[in-house]
């Protein structure tokens, strides 16, 4: 019986210290930047990419999985115009916005995952669906919230992780 008491003591102290899980944000900012993820998923297979680049901030800038950076709307649009010419002449987008974390009122951070279906390599063979990972800073100006930064990540094993 002693050692039940103290198993539970043990359990009812461990509680008392710990953290609370995080639970997402809703409000003005996690609204706003869904309905910009939304539109973009619309936007994208469309293959609207002017709709896509207007998405960004006068400097906002978008970096590839690769590490590929491109800076400003003009040179989002013109890497979205060839990507959309050729591999992504027939892909589809689905993004999952997964946390919105409010910076400050006009600043919020988004993370969440993509799936991309039907793309090809530049000899047109399909490479399958490719899923990652994407964190969007966002800002919020007259006309509404848009795209500061974008960063895309493939999921990559790393080595020193148990698995």
């Amino acid at each position: 019986m002693t050692k039940i008491l103290t198993l539970v003591a043990l359990l009812v102290a461990g509680t008392a210290f710990a953290q609370p899980v995080p639970t997402p944000v809703h409000g003005e900012a996690d609204k706003g930047v869904r309905e910009v993820t939304d539109a973009f998923i619309v936007a994208w297979n469309k293959h609207d990419t002017a709709a896509l680049a207007a998405m960004w901030t006068k400097d906002g800038d978008h970096t590839e999985p690769d590490g590929r950076t491109v800076y400003g709307p003009e040179h989002i649009k013109q890497l979205f115009d060839l990507e959309h010419k050729t591999v992504f002449k027939n892909s589809e987008l689905n993004l999952v916005v997964e946390r919105v974390r409010p910076v400050t009122d006009d600043v919020a951070i988004a993370d969440g995952t993509y799936e991309l279906f039907h793309a090809t390599d530049p000899a047109g063979n399909q490479i399958g669906t490719r899923t990652g990972y994407f964190i969007n800073v966002m800002v919020k100006e007259k006309d509404g919230w848009k795209v500061s930064a974008s960063r895309l990540m493939l999921p990559a094993t790393l080595i020193w992780r148990q698995r």
